[in-house]
């Protein structure tokens, strides 16, 4: 849903800033979040296969399962 030049303008003039930036700032912060907790999925990989307390195929599972919900939420954010 779009915003009239009214409820545009009234955005800006109270927050300072227009929608396309906050819109820009949320879809970063997010993609922020979700860089950030593959970072902590891959590096548990990592300290579960240092240590040989993770098989291969939960490493691959776990790696996969970040990667697609990864794909689906940037498809989301970004279309």
């Amino acid at each position: 849903m779009t915003m009239s030049s009214t409820q545009t303008s009234a955005f800006q003039a109270a927050a300072g800033f227009t929608p396309a930036s906050s819109n820009t700032l949320w879809t970063g912060i997010a993609v922020g979040i979700l860089l950030l907790w593959g970072v902590w999925v891959f590096s548990s990989i990592y300290r579960g296969w240092a240590t040989r307390n993770l098989a291969a195929p939960a490493a691959a599972v776990a790696a996969a399962r970040w990667a697609v919900l990864f794909m689906i939420m940037t498809f989301m954010l970004l279309s």
